[in-house]
């Protein structure tokens, strides 16, 4: 889980820029200004999970739905729910949830607890290098390198593909100092639909005989 929100997005090497890539930072900013103006973004995507023992990657689906710093994700085993203040983290196979108040880290841009973080901190924390433009499923994509600043990741490196039509994210694939590769892959993604904001806090009548765990202070 502790790749959970990179994916979307994604957002990584040793390697030296003299500078920032122009082309690069120009599809970025527009990827970030296109989805910063969005009210609400709601993203079905498949995470493909790969490691040196193995051929074939483990995969699964999730989905998520954000507004503004609320947002809900639905991923494997748990979901979690966030309004912008409490967090519930619903386990589904203990059938328990734990509630937090996470406080927003401004320095190291928590983008664990805020996903909507993931459109601005390329500029903070990656140096980056546009690598040109691909085609999958009959889509024209850019795609771009991201490298971390902090060396002590333990991720060398995060390759994004970005939609030229809509500048929305078509998939992160994370290449781990390990050797794994972790490939988010966004499958459908709708903007601007009316979300309620009972969305995300978890509602209790849902779950019978739920465990709450109250880790609040």
């Amino acid at each position: 889980m502790k790749y959970k929100t990179v994916f979307f997005f994604m957002l990584f090497a040793s390697v030296t820029f003299a500078q920032q890539d122009e082309a690069a930072e120009k599809i970025l900013d527009k990827l970030a200004q296109q989805n910063k103006s969005n009210k609400t973004i709601i993203a079905s995507f498949t995470v493909e999970y790969k490691n040196l023992q193995s051929e074939h990657p483990n995969s699964s689906k999730g989905k998520i739905t954000m507004k503004g710093e609320k947002y809900k994700l639905d991923i494997r085993n748990s979901v979690v729910y966030f309004n912008g203040k409490t967090m519930w983290n619903y386990l589904k196979e203990s059938n328990e949830v734990n509630i937090s108040e996470p406080v927003e880290d401004t320095d190291k841009q928590d983008i664990l607890n805020h996903p909507n973080k993931i459109f601005e901190i390329y500029k903070k924390d990656f140096k980056y290098k546009y690598m040109g433009e691909t085609t999958q499923e009959n889509k024209q994509l850019y795609a771009i390198d991201l490298y971390p600043k902090n060396l002590e990741k333990d991720y060398s490196r995060i390759k994004i593909k970005v939609n030229q039509e809509n500048y929305h994210i078509h998939s992160a694939k994370i290449y781990g100092k390990d050797g794994s590769r972790i490939n988010f892959i966004i499958n459908q993604m709708q903007t601007n639909q009316p979300v309620p904001d009972s969305t995300f806090v978890f509602d209790k009548s849902e779950y019978p005989d739920v465990e709450i765990i109250d880790m609040r202070f």
